[in-house]
């Protein structure tokens, strides 16, 4: 360029001083390019586009010509050199390569800067501190903007709100949420394309400045990107092929407009961006896993803790409602307790509704409509319920603290099923002192066993036996069982001498004064195994003895319940509670005496069945006779024949049985056959 320049000057035959000044950036004064003279610079310079022409500078020539915006150059004369408008423009592109130079020393610092920025940008794996650096780096990439904004899309309220602020009041700005397509940065959001705008006046400005009247006020009194701003881009940024963000940066200050070219190294800035966020954002994801995995075991641990030492439930539900955050209640469903003790359950909810629900839904926690809002967590083993943790803020627990819950019904099932263990070894002993008891006919033991059993009243005891039936899973037949026993302590506890259980059975004295006493025993016992019973596969029943006095006569009070529990007529009838003074002839045929009962009834109705192959006429005939206590006509006109066929048919059943009805035994037999037949399933034909 210099030896051009001189070159030009031979030709213009000029001699005098002569020096090459420039100025970029927005500077205030010139630096030299060409002054071999050592002249002074020249005045302040001006930035114009596409300016060329000659001007004053005191008493010397100065020739400015300006390639851009941000660029200037001048070339300066001690004397004037008789220049023409073509020697001028001769110059101007002279000086071109100047611009030229300047040009791309100043690309490849944008471009350096652009390379340090993503390294500053990439480096950190924290999220809040990835957005405070994408917006200070870009605003060192973009240095015509005056300020910068990051928004990102919150998916809970679905509008994007800002992360980051360089530059501007970040306290005021928080406060401002855009729709997408609202404003230009929610028309970058939702288009998925950049947004630039070089003139405030335009139509599309006007169109994509639109924002409500919320965010306005919110703004505060400088509304500075709406009546202040010269120049707008928003930039989309986008993380796994989704807009994640978007970048909002303005030009007010600055004489440099923000222009197509920022746009492309935003393109460039940006991508890497993208990479940063999502790399912030998976380790955010993996730390937070960590710390829940670490929370998870220390929760767990803790747990594990409690139950090892043997703590009890109180102090393994103690330190869940800490865990929770919130007082948690534990309805033990075996026994029909709370824990912590004393503690009510919610509002409309009994033991029994809470073993219905849960029974009903397989789930990890059940939500209940009541007025508290209760959340219930079941506490099994396998199908077995045996019981369950109320939350009474519903919706108000975090996932980590349902994940406490969680592991805290797997301890509190270990710390039940020891309980039940323990219980059931009781109740062995318990069997065995009873069982000894009803054998033995010393005294001494007699009285050492009751002693044993907690039985302290002789007088008016009456035997007990409650039986499950229809249960194939023993540990929940062993549930029904404990249910049974803890509920009939607390409705019958002041007239319990003894109760346990063994295997299917319940098995109680009580001691019942009056006769008063004993109907509302019973009643109590039959509203308890009707409720109890359910609808399931599940049955209930059970046998009451009758009442005696002193311990040598508890034995027999024992069988005369098994009577009426074993007696099959009295199981027909669909009574659960059978009394044994109520069975009458019943008793006589009992479980044990069934198959003999049905060889008699075979023995009675088999010749008669085989004589009469074309019906059932004979036996019938029978029947009908004895339950007309044997008047003849009342059984023929209930059975719609002539009485002389009635008497034709008896004399058949007669020489077919080999019987008389004028023998008293042969009449006994045949009555009995008729009762029985009447109450013996499986049976009749």
């Amino acid at each position: 360029m210099a030896s051009s320049i001189m070159h030009f000057l031979e030709l213009k035959q000029y001699g005098g001083p002569v020096s090459v000044w420039s100025a970029s950036g927005g500077a205030e004064d010139y630096d030299p390019i060409l002054n071999p003279a050592g002249m002074s610079p020249p005045s302040a310079p001006v930035y114009r586009k596409g300016r060329c022409g000659i001007r004053k500078d005191g008493d010397r020539i100065a020739v400015d010509v300006s390639y851009s915006a941000d660029f200037t150059a001048v070339m300066l004369f001690g004397e004037d050199p008789g220049l023409t408008g073509e020697d001028v423009q001769l110059l101007s592109d002279l000086l071109y390569r100047v611009y030229s130079e300047h040009d791309t020393e100043a690309g490849r610092k944008r471009l350096d800067r652009i390379i340090g920025s993503i390294g500053e940008t990439t480096s950190s794996l924290d999220l809040e501190e990835v957005f405070s650096n994408i917006l200070a780096n870009t605003l060192e990439v973009i240095g015509n903007a005056d300020y910068g904004t990051l928004w990102l899309f919150d998916e809970k309220s679905g509008k994007l709100v800002c992360r980051a602020s360089e530059g501007y009041r970040f306290e005021e700005i928080r406060q401002m949420a855009f729709s997408p397509g609202e404003g230009p940065i929610g028309h970058a959001f939702q288009d998925d394309q950049p947004v630039l705008i070089t003139d405030p006046s335009d139509a599309d400005y006007r169109k994509a400045s639109k924002i409500s009247r919320e965010n306005k006020q919110r703004w505060g009194r400088m509304v500075e990107d709406i009546t202040n701003v010269r120049s707008v881009i928003a930039y989309p940024i986008t993380v796994d092929g989704k807009v994640e963000c978007v970048m909002y940066l303005a030009q007010m200050q600055s004489d440099r407009i923000l222009t197509k070219r920022d746009l492309w190294l935003l393109r460039v800035f940006t991508a890497q961006v993208g990479i940063a966020i999502r790399n912030a954002k998976q380790f955010a994801d993996i730390r937070q896993l960590n710390e829940k995995l670490i929370r998870r075991d220390a929760i767990h641990q803790s747990l594990t803790d409690l139950a090892v030492r043997n703590m009890g439930t109180e102090k393994i539900v103690e330190e869940l409602s800490r865990m929770a955050g919130q007082p948690l209640l534990f309805a033990d469903l075996i026994v029909n307790e709370t824990i912590p003790p004393g503690k009510r359950l919610p509002d409309s909810l009994a033991y029994g509704n809470l073993l219905e629900r849960i029974g009903r839904e397989e789930t990890k926690k059940v939500s209940i409509g009541t007025e508290s809002g209760a959340t219930l967590y079941p506490v099994r083993s396998g199908s077995v319920v045996l019981g369950c943790l109320i939350a009474r803020k519903n919706g108000q627990l975090g996932r980590l603290e349902e994940m406490a819950i969680e592991q805290g019904t797997s301890i509190l099932a270990l710390e039940l099923v020891q309980k039940q263990n323990v219980l059931a070894f009781y109740y062995k002993n318990q069997r065995d002192l009873f069982d000894s008891l009803i054998r033995s006919e010393n005294p001494d033991v007699l009285q050492e066993n009751a002693d044993a059993l907690g039985i302290g009243d002789t007088r008016n005891l009456t035997a007990a036996i409650l039986q499950v039936s229809g249960c194939p899973d023993p540990q929940e037949m062993e549930a029904v069982v404990f249910r049974l026993i803890a509920q009939l302590k607390k409705t019958a506890a002041d007239r319990l001498q003894t109760i346990f259980g063994w295997q299917n059975r319940v098995i109680l004295l009580a001691s019942l004064k009056e006769p008063s006493d004993r109907s509302l025993f019973a009643r109590r016992m039959e509203r308890l195994l009707t409720d109890s019973g359910g609808t399931g596969p599940i049955s209930l029943r059970g046998g009451i003895g009758s009442s005696v006095n002193g311990l040598h006569e508890i034995e027999r009070t024992y069988r005369e319940a098994e009577i009426a529990l074993d007696n099959p007529i009295a199981e027909q009838s669909g009574v659960r509670l059978v009394r044994y003074e109520e069975i009458g002839l019943r008793r006589l045929f009992t479980s044990r005496n069934t198959e003999e009962s049905r060889k008699f009834l075979a023995d009675i109705f088999g010749p008669l069945r085989e004589a009469d192959r074309s019906g059932n006429t004979l036996e019938q005939t029978l029947v009908v006779y004895f339950d007309c206590n044997r008047a003849s006509g009342q059984a023929a006109e209930a059975l719609h024949i002539h009485i002389n066929t009635l008497y034709q048919r008896l004399r058949k059943i007669e020489d077919t049985l080999g019987v008389s009805f004028k023998n008293p035994d042969d009449v006994l037999q045949l009555q009995l056959a008729c009762y029985l037949l009447r109450h013996t399933a499986g049976y009749a034909r």
